[in-house]
Order: C-alpha cells, then structure tokens, then sequence
C-alpha cells in the first residue's frame, strides 16, 4: 500500500531479502549443538536441502501470484519438506495471504445470487462442509468450496454471512513451525471458534474475557520477540478496554442504573480470589486497583470512578 517499485529493484530486494534468509536459515541450522541426536524430536527438517528449497521458492511465489487455496494445498502437501524456520515463515505469510483474500472473498459472498441464497441455507455455527453439502447450486458450491479451501469459515452477524479465518485449519501445520507461532495458533483458534463480539455485544462470558486476556499476556512474556507480538499488544489493549469500559451493546456499567453489571463483579471476584496470580500478572494487578476503586464506590459510576478509569486505561493513545 502507498509504495510503488519497479519489478527490477522489486526482484533485487526480493534476492536481497532471500539471501538474508537463506543466511539466517544457515545460521540457524549450523548453530545446532553437535552433541545432538540425529533424531530430531520435531517434524521438520533441520538444514535446508534443495528439495525443501525449491518447495520454499515455490510456496512464496503462489502465496503471491496465485488464489490463497491452491498456495494452501501446496504447503499442506509439502511443509515436511522444508525447515522448521521456513516452514514457520511460510505459516505466517499463508496467514498474512488469508487476511489479504479477505475483502474480494467477503465482496464475492455478499453477491447476489449467493448471499441471498446462503440465508437460506446456512445455519448459525454450523462447518462450512455441512453448508456445502445442503446445496447442489453449482455457483454456491464452487464459492464456498473455494472458502474452504482457502481456510476460512462461515460467521454471521448484524443480518449478514460473511466468511472468517477458520484457524483450526492451521492446527495441521503446528507440528513443523517455531513454538511461538504454535502459540499464536492456538488462541486464535479459541477466538475463531468462538468470536467474543457479535453487533457490538459480548457473546461470551466476562470470565472468558479475562481468561484470553492471560492467554495473551502469558504469549507476551513467553515471546516478547515473536512476529506476532504486535498483534498480540493489540489484542491485549482491547482486551483492557473492555475490562474498564465494556461494550456497546454489553456496558460493563448499565446505562440506567449506573451500577456495575453484577455479572462483570462476579467475574472480577472469581479471577481476583487467587492473590498469587494477581501478584504474578500485571492485567490481574490491575484489575485489581481496578475493582477496588469501584467497590469502594459501591460499584456505581462516581466522578471517582470515572477519572480512575480515564487515567488507568485511557480510550484514546
């Protein structure tokens, strides 16, 4: 986005860039301890062969120029092949590629023709096979197929169908990648599995939003360096957010009352019991200075309240 180059200083950086990595791949793979076994105890291969280099080469370029289903197959079929470090950049990169298809392959499912016709057919929650094997329109089929492959999912809100990443279809590769990017994986799959917010409401328990926000802050400490640290910040501050402010359509203090729903206090209480976890982790400690300040406030929405809250976790950066 913004930045234009030619297709020669493209391809020299692009050799660049591959020269840096097959540098960090030989780096990595020499730097083994000789006293290891043979055996490696992961599914990938430690030292890049020209096999796994070729098969490398090729899953970058489809990532690139081809539909994010065909890259899919292939590296599902060939990730054995290629090193543990390659086999994690090219994890990353398919998901970065799946995040990429996502507006042209929403655009295709808002159509009409499909759209309208998904309302008929799909049911809330329900695996996109068993979408796929209530139709015999062949238009229907060949989108939702193509969905499927690519790794997404059906999710419906706010009156529309409109497809997710299905990160259960990356658990597959979990065995040849770093253990960071395994980590990544799995809370994502908690999320695509069952998305927290649906039209600006919480669907999920308060005691859940607690929990994936130790999820995340768990990931940060393990892999402060992880590709996907960032995203895992962002995901963390939002998760703050909604702790201190709520939702939308779930307030965490109820509009007509001003009192603190009883439900977020009951969820509070229960994450807070434990004063060993709390001394362990900064969003626990702060809940708790959170918590303490409504109580002492009788959980109500004081002038108090309100600047704590606008200091301790301000909305805007």
């Amino acid at each position: 986005g913004g930045i234009y180059m030619s297709k020669s200083k493209k391809s020299a950086i692009a050799a660049i860039l591959a020269l840096i990595l097959s540098i960090q791949t030989g780096v990595i793979a020499s730097a083994a301890p000789a006293s290891e076994p043979l055996a490696d105890s992961s599914a990938a291969s430690s030292k890049p062969t020209a096999f796994g280099n070729a098969v490398y080469n090729k899953a970058n370029k489809l990532l690139k120029d081809s539909d994010v289903a065909y890259a899919k197959s292939y590296i599902t079929k060939h990730i054995g092949s290629v090193t543990k470090y390659q086999a994690t950049m090219l994890v990353l990169k398919l998901e970065n590629a799946m995040n990429d298809a996502l507006p042209a392959k929403t655009d295709k499912v808002y159509t009409i023709g499909i759209q309208d016709k998904l309302m008929n057919l799909y049911k809330y929650g329900e695996p996109i096979n068993t979408t796929i094997s209530k139709t015999k329109d062949e238009t229907l089929r060949k989108v939702l197929i193509n969905l499927r492959d690519s790794g997404y999912r059906l999710y419906t809100t706010e009156g529309v169908i409109f497809p997710i990443i299905d990160y259960k279809t990356l658990e597959p590769y979990k065995p040849y990648i770093n253990k960071d990017v395994q980590a990544y994986i799995d809370i994502m799959v908690v999320e695509s599995e069952k998305p927290a917010v649906s039209d600006a409401a919480l669907v999920i328990s308060w005691s859940e939003v607690i929990d994936r926000g130790l999820s995340l802050e768990a990931f940060l400490t393990a892999y402060p360096k992880s590709n996907r640290a960032a995203d895992m910040k962002l995901k963390l501050r939002f998760t703050e957010l909604s702790l201190f402010y709520g939702y939308n359509n779930t307030p965490l203090i109820r509009y007509e009352d001003n009192l603190l729903d009883p439900e977020v206090r009951q969820a509070f209480d229960k994450a807070l019991k434990n004063s060993d976890a709390v001394s362990k982790s900064a969003l626990l400690k702060k809940l708790k200075a959170w918590s303490d300040v409504l109580e002492s406030n009788k959980d109500k929405l004081t002038q108090e309240v309100e600047h704590y809250r606008a200091k301790a976790v301000p909305v805007v950066d």
